[in-house]
Parts: C-alpha cells; sequence; structure tokens
C-alpha cells in the first residue's frame, strides 16, 4: 500500500512533467497524509491535462453520510487512500471512476514501513536517479447533506517490484509519460501490463526516522536517513 509520500519539487517541475505551470498554493510536502489536499492532474472537460488540489482518501459518489460521535455528530466519511490496481474496475467503490476519472498524482518518494522485530521501521522510496515520478490515481466528487463537496481520490497499487519487496509486497504504480494521455482519457481502457511492477523506473529505498509517522511532521527532516537497525541490515 502506499500511505504517505513526498512532493518536494522545484517550481518548473510540473511544466516539465505535465506542460503546467504550478498551483500558487502548492508548496513543498515532504509528508503528503490521507485526508490532506494534495496536487492531483485530471482531465480537464474540455480535454487536456488541469491541475486540481484534492483530498487524499477517495469517497465514491453514492457513499451514505455517516455520523462521528466525538465530532458531536457532524459528517464525517473516511475515504479509501488506495486502490487495487487487480480489482478496481469491479470493486463497487473504484469502478465508475476507473471508466471515467482517472488521475495523476505527482511525486518524488513514497514511505512504506517494514515490519520488523521490534515494531515497524520507516523508509523513503524514490527514484535511482533522483527524477520526479507520478502514480496513477482515480478521483470522485462526493456531496453531502449540507450541500458541501468534497473532490478526493485514491492511489492505484499493484505488486511491489524486486528493488523494494523486502520492505513491504506491494507499492504504488508508476506511470511512464508516454501513458499519461491514454490513462487520463476516458474513452480509452487501460492496459492490464500498466501496472506490472516491472513497468516502474528503478527505485532505491532509505531507513528514515519514526517522526514521519505523525502527519503533523511535514518538513526536510522526514527525509533524512536514519541508520538501519541489525534487523533492518540482514534484509538488505
Amino acid at each position: 500500500m502506499c500511505g504517505r509520500y513526498s512532493l518536494t519539487l522545484p517550481e518548473d517541475a510540473m511544466r516539465q512533467l505535465f506542460d503546467l505551470p504550478a498551483a500558487a498554493w502548492m508548496q513543498p510536502r515532504f509528508n503528503v497524509a490521507p485526508s490532506q489536499i494534495a496536487p492531483v492532474i485530471r482531465c480537464g472537460d474540455g480535454g487536456g491535462m488541469v491541475l486540481d488540489g484534492m483530498t487524499w482518501g477517495l469517497i465514491p459518489s453514492w457513499s451514505k453520510e455517516p455520523l462521528d460521535e466525538k465530532a458531536h455528530n457532524k459528517p464525517h466519511n473516511k475515504g479509501q487512500i488506495n486502490a487495487r490496481s487487480e480489482t478496481a474496475a469491479e470493486k463497487p467503490t473504484f469502478r465508475a471512476a476507473y471508466r471515467r476519472r482517472r488521475c495523476l498524482i505527482p511525486a518524488d518518494g513514497f514511505y512504506e514501513w517494514q515490519k520488523v522485530e521490534g515494531g515497524k521501521h520507516p523508509y523513503w522510496i524514490s527514484r535511482t536517479d533522483g527524477a520526479p515520478f507520478v502514480f496513477a490515481g482515480l478521483w470522485e466528487t462526493w456531496g453531502d447533506s449540507h450541500g458541501s463537496e468534497v473532490v478526493s481520490f485514491a492511489i492505484l497499487t499493484t505488486t511491489a517490484a524486486d528493488d523494494i519487496r523486502a520492505i513491504h509486497h506491494r507499492m504504488p504504480v508508476i506511470l511512464d509519460h508516454k501513458h499519461f494521455a491514454n490513462w487520463l482519457d476516458p474513452d480509452e481502457t487501460p492496459q492490464a501490463t500498466l501496472f506490472a511492477p516491472d513497468q516502474a523506473p528503478r527505485m532505491q529505498a532509505r531507513p528514515v526516522s519514526h517522526r514521519v509517522n505523525s502527519p503533523r511532521n511535514d518538513d526536510a527532516a522526514c527525509l533524512q536517513e536514519a541508520p538501519k537497525s541489525p534487523v533492518q541490515g540482514n534484509l538488505f
């Protein structure tokens, strides 16, 4: 799965990746967490690419509005942060978005926690060449009984590539630039080959501190390398 990621791209990176200017509200993010708003690229109403801010955690349009007792019965709806690429086309939560509302999620790294003796240790995973990359995603619009709307997204996942499988058995689907247009086009049917782990670029992982565990921490210290424990060293 993917439960945190980073997006610390320079100002001109959006234009280089998508021929789109970075939005004024975009700032470097070192620890993007579920329920937060993040940059997402979708297909515009008239075609072409559009940069939007969406909430991470997809809520299907038909979802009911549960009550949160801790919030004094205020509406509260947590979405799905990940969608398995193998089943997203059939799952009720994702199938409508899979057919008509696919998106691109820019990143330059993601975090994964490795289960070892004594707990879980976080790693930051990035391309070996340091370049940014793009997750395949799905998006939806959900409205509540008060007339408010939430535009949300989920990241597709696949089997982990050999480079990082020792950390976790799943990873985000990473799309090559040549597939961006077809993935966004609602008239195109995605091919299963897009989700194969060997389609991803070469990846590397470095251990980081447990600072990343808290979504309140969103600074460069989250990316700083931490020493491996003896147990972690034996797994690599």
